[in-house]
């Protein structure tokens, strides 16, 4: 018997059943007893979250991964660990990058000096 509408989830339609208040596939949360969103807020877009965690706040964009509920909990934890490797990565770049323009302009002090 195929699954009524009713009983498909909205973010991902997979099959829920009535009592579910999560779906099993993608962790969005369900009311009642269909599958209509929990929230339907801005800031709870997934595209936006991803652009604000990874190109505007990082790490302190966290807490719209956490405090959404269309991530589910394994979602969550790999996005904070993707930040974290993500921020350690940059901050080493950065570093190297420092570096490296002190290098170059201690050789050119060297040559022209003034």
């Amino acid at each position: 018997m195929e699954p009524s509408p009713a009983d498909l989830c909205l973010g991902c339609g997979a099959a829920v059943s009535a009592a579910a208040k999560f779906c099993g596939q993608c962790g969005r949360a369900l009311t009642g007893s269909g599958a209509a969103p929990a929230s339907s807020k801005w800031y709870h877009n997934v595209w936006f979250v991803l652009f604000m965690l990874f190109f505007v706040l990082g790490p302190m964009g966290l807490p719209l991964v956490w405090g959404n509920p269309r991530f589910a909990r394994w979602a969550k934890w790999l996005l904070t660990l993707a930040m974290v490797v993500y921020t350690v990565a940059l901050v080493d770049l950065t570093i190297r990058t420092v570096r490296t323009v002190v290098e170059h302009l201690n050789q050119n002090n060297a040559v022209f000096s003034f």
